[in-house]
């Protein structure tokens, strides 16, 4: 049958592999022209793979978590590489993106931490490489800093940047937003364990859940005065007029949140490991989800509000050991009553 095409749906071969351009099977030829949704996923031993000029899409996962691959040519024929390809590739060190590449999936090199240089064909039409660095074309959206990065600076060209473009990257330690970025996507920093101080400039508009989720060395955030969504106090960070936290940092052993404080942000305290008390204002009406999630030293927790907080879902998700929550006599009943918490993770007394 002419024209009859081969996908490689799945491959566990250790070493050094090359696919070729036709394989045979039944007296008929087939173009090997695709690899399959996760083929080669979880190869162990898997070293260097080289793919034939015939190849035109490489699938999801398709070498995701080939733990020792450290070399891979992507071929002039290659127009689309999907999401998470090459996630968790923690040997390579280099990528090369031919002037074929049109489309690049989400979290492609997600958890690449060897990854130290992503370059790009001069002649590619819809992505650029500068020092390295993935951008588009135009170099106004940052797609990807790689993970073995411990510093960056943004050209003043970029407008945006995308959530994997920092996300798990555990060597960045500073990163200074420019002017011309509004935005910061939700878990744009998730699991950025270097960065110890983070600046919000002025321009910013947005922050997105869970931007700085798993920051472990985190000491503080700093807002700039002239911004109109966001401040700061004592290093935590707030919305504009301080009745929301938004997020404390994870290093902090101790807390004093603003007293005009109304809601706790969803994942507020996140991974703030070494709290061992949290008093909240009596101004506070709303416990956001997650909120103290993985707060490991976290013993008491203080409401000083009349009035019963509403509390979404689990706050404390995830602990095996009980917090003792301490709400007014006046309310305690209402508490323990309440339907819409798990009771058996909190301990609640009067005061």
């Amino acid at each position: 049958m002419p024209g009859a095409k081969a996908i490689v749906v799945q491959g566990q071969y250790e070493g050094h592999i090359t696919i070729p351009e036709k394989i045979k099977y039944q007296d008929q030829l087939y173009t090997v022209e695709e690899i399959g949704y996760a083929a080669f996923n979880e190869a162990a031993g898997l070293i260097s793979v080289k793919l034939p000029n015939t190849i035109h899409t490489i699938r999801q996962r398709a070498f995701g978590d080939c733990k020792i691959l450290k070399e891979i040519n992507i071929p002039s024929s290659v127009e689309r590489l999907e999401g998470a390809v090459f996630a968790n590739c923690t040997s390579l060190t280099s990528i090369y993106l031919p002037r074929s590449v049109a489309f690049i999936g989400q979290y492609a090199f997600s958890g690449c931490e060897r990854l130290a240089s992503i370059e790009v064909d001069k002649h590619n039409q819809h992505f650029t490489a500068s020092d390295g660095i993935l951008y588009d074309k135009e170099m106004k959206v940052l797609i990807k800093v790689p993970d073995s990065r411990a510093s960056y600076t943004f050209p003043s060209s970029v407008t945006s940047f995308l959530t994997e473009a920092f996300e798990g990257n555990k060597n960045i330690k500073a990163i200074d937003l420019p002017g011309t970025v509004k935005s910061i996507p939700h878990h744009a920093f998730l699991n950025c364990s270097s960065l110890r101080v983070f600046h919000i400039p002025a321009n910013v508009e947005l922050i997105g859940l869970s931007a700085f989720n798993g920051c472990d060395a985190m000491t503080s955030f700093t807002v700039d005065e002239r911004n109109r969504q966001y401040s700061s106090v004592d290093g935590i960070l707030y919305n504009y007029d301080k009745t929301i936290l938004i997020k404390c940092p994870e290093t902090r052993s101790e807390v004093t949140i603003a007293k005009s404080v109304t809601a706790i942000e969803s994942w507020a305290f996140f991974r703030c490991k070494k709290l061992a008390e949290i008093t909240l204002p009596e101004s506070v009406t709303k416990i956001g989800m997650s909120a103290f999630v993985q707060c490991d030293a976290l013993k008491t927790l203080k409401i000083l509000s009349g009035k019963q907080v509403d509390m979404k879902g689990s706050i404390f998700a995830g602990r095996t050991k009980a917090v003792t929550v301490l709400v007014p006599e006046a309310v305690i009943s209402t508490y323990r009553n309440s339907s819409n918490l798990d009771i058996k993770e909190l301990n609640y007394q009067a005061y």
